[in-house]
């Protein structure tokens, strides 16, 4: 082998360990992410502030669940058990 061939060799490696972690830093980002939001819902359905700011908020909050992971339902489908890219 010749130090051309290991650099590049060396090179393509990192590179894929670096876009490895940030592809797992996302993830992690997301699920936090969802829980709050998870959080925000399920105090938001509870407390029912009153129906059309409920109505508001809760679309608004599930829009940008949408926005995040390109399930609008993620939030709400808590009782099947889907294994989701961002738990992976």
């Amino acid at each position: 082998m010749s130090k051309t061939f290991n650099r590049a060799q060396s090179k393509a490696y990192l590179e894929e360990r670096r876009k490895l972690q940030q592809d797992e830093q996302h993830k992690k980002n997301v699920r936090e992410e969802l829980a709050v939001l998870g959080d925000f819902r399920n105090y938001m359905q509870r407390k029912r502030p009153t129906a059309t700011t409920l109505g508001c908020l809760i679309a608004a909050v599930d829009a940008y669940v949408e926005q995040l992971t390109g399930d609008m339902h993620a939030l709400w489908a808590s009782s099947v058990d889907i294994k989701r890219w961002w738990d992976e």
